[in-house]
């Protein structure tokens, strides 16, 4: 196995173990867009996301260009009223919208649903985030990439998925959040991650 798929399978290991922290505080969650499909033509180069729209679930939500911790696991939006309707994307991994290989890593918040914190973006994604729905990521003025979500795989905390962290394959975007049953502070039994592959031009709308 070469060092570089040896590293990414570790750093798989350790974002898929280390479950995102718990805030305080009650957002005002984002309104959901219309589920209307807009018209997406390929972008002619890559571009740093600075939202994702998923209509029908979330309206236009801010993408944070994050880095990592010591540990080499991307960081998580911060834990305040805004970042928990916020995603985090690993700027470090250079891999973005438009770009020729592999994933587009973002991850969300989820919280406890005992009411103590209120919901975060990640519950409502668990909730109404499903195979076939649309997702738009948009940059600078007029860049943006459709994709429609493949796959959603739930997997347990102690356990790793290489494929979220793949470099060369073809380009994907995905999507991880803690799920499953809330343990204790930050320690949730499961991950759930969405897969979502890119669309030149989108013609479906969601539920199709």
């Amino acid at each position: 196995m070469g060092l570089a798929r040896r590293l990414s399978t570790l750093l798989a290991g350790l974002v898929l173990g280390t479950c995102l922290a718990v805030g305080v505080g009650s957002p005002a969650p984002g309104v959901p867009s219309q589920r209307s499909t807009p018209s997406c033509s390929s972008p002619d180069r890559p571009f740093t996301p600075s939202s994702v729209t998923i209509p029908g679930v979330v309206g236009r939500t801010r993408v944070l260009a994050l880095g990592r911790d010591a540990n080499g696991v991307p960081k998580t939006p911060p834990l305040t009223d805004k970042g928990k309707w916020e995603f985090g994307w690993d700027k470090a991994s250079h891999i973005r919208p438009g770009s020729p290989h592999g994933v587009v890593r973002l991850t969300a918040h989820t919280y406890p649903r005992d009411g103590s914190y209120g919901l975060a973006l990640g519950n409502r994604l668990l909730t109404q985030l499903r195979i076939g729905d649309l997702l738009v990521a948009r940059g600078g003025p007029g860049r943006r990439l459709c994709y429609h979500v493949t796959k959603r795989v739930q997997i347990r905390a102690d356990h790793t998925l290489p494929a979220y962290y793949d470099s060369s394959g073809r380009p994907r975007l995905a999507i991880l959040v803690c799920s499953g049953v809330r343990r204790g502070p930050g320690d949730w039994s499961h991950r759930t991650i969405w897969f979502a592959e890119p669309r030149g031009s989108v013609q479906e709308s969601r539920g199709h």
